[in-house]
C-alpha cells in the first residue's frame, strides 16, 4: 500500500510494492514484484544491509 511505501521512505529503506496484495502503489513508481516467485528474485538482487535478516 501507498503508506507502506511512505512508511519504508522515511524510514531509509528500500521498497518493493507486492502487486498481488492490497491497494496501488504510490509515488515515485516503486519496483513492483508480480508474484512471490518474483519477489524471491527481487530479493536475490540485494544489497542487505549487514546484521538484517535478509
Amino acid at each position: 500500500m501507498a503508506v507502506d511505501q511512505e512508511a519504508a521512505r522515511r524510514a531509509g529503506v528500500p521498497y518493493v510494492h507486492a502487486g498481488w496484495g492490497y491497494g496501488c502503489p504510490g509515488s515515485p513508481s516503486p519496483v513492483i514484484a508480480e508474484s512471490p516467485k518474483n519477489l524471491l528474485r527481487l530479493l536475490s538482487l540485494g544489497p542487505f544491509l549487514e546484521g538484517s535478516l535478509l
